[in-house]
């Protein structure tokens, strides 16, 4: 089964991922607010994010209707948690070539941190990838000073593949990048 994004995007399986604690689900209006407290005017986020820092209400109304039309047609969602339906992060998922998937994108407000949130998305991602998706193989990336996701990383047993130099564009830093891999063999091993 290959990724057919004209069609399986309209599909609710994809479109809203259901965890224990949280669900996977495209940007809503009224979301802005819980985005612009929980994560993007959280400066502690930023440390390892590619994306500039939002810190008005004006940016953040702006931002998350940008959010809700590029979430139309990519494998995006907002993390939501299922008690109060607050925002709380964002992930994505893209298919670099047929079969061959990685994250694009994972964040999590600083005060939602190491409660088990990262590993709820991350199971998420690689079920859809590999069971819904048919993916060969997952790539998962993080910026080598971010302690918790090389264990998140580990916890799944990603595989260590290259490193590589990126120039983060909102503020010119270079940052170096592990990228791992995990194998459709390696997932159904884990499970």
């Amino acid at each position: 089964m290959a990724f057919d994004p004209a069609e399986d995007l309209k599909n609710e399986e994809i479109r809203t991922l259901e965890g224990e604690r949280i669900r996977l689900r495209k940007a809503e209006e009224k979301d802005w607010a819980s985005m612009l407290k929980n994560v993007w005017g959280d400066e502690a986020v930023y440390r390892w994010m590619l994306y500039a820092p939002t810190r008005t209400e004006e940016d953040a109304k702006e931002r998350c209707q940008r959010s809700r039309i590029y979430q139309q047609d990519h494998l995006s969602w907002f993390v939501a948690l299922k008690t109060t339906d607050e925002a709380i992060g964002l992930c994505a998922l893209k298919e670099t070539e047929k079969g061959h998937f990685e994250e694009s994108g994972i964040c999590i407000g600083t005060k939602y941190q190491g409660l088990g949130y990262g590993k709820e998305i991350v199971a998420l991602l690689l079920a859809l990838a590999f069971e819904k998706l048919g993916a060969a193989d997952f790539r998962y990336s993080y910026f080598q000073d971010n302690e918790k996701s090389k264990r998140l990383a580990a916890h799944f047993g990603f595989q260590y593949e290259k490193t590589y130099e990126l120039t983060r564009p909102w503020d010119g830093s270079v940052k170096k990048i592990d990228s791992c891999v995990l194998t459709r063999e390696q997932y159904r091993k884990g499970r």
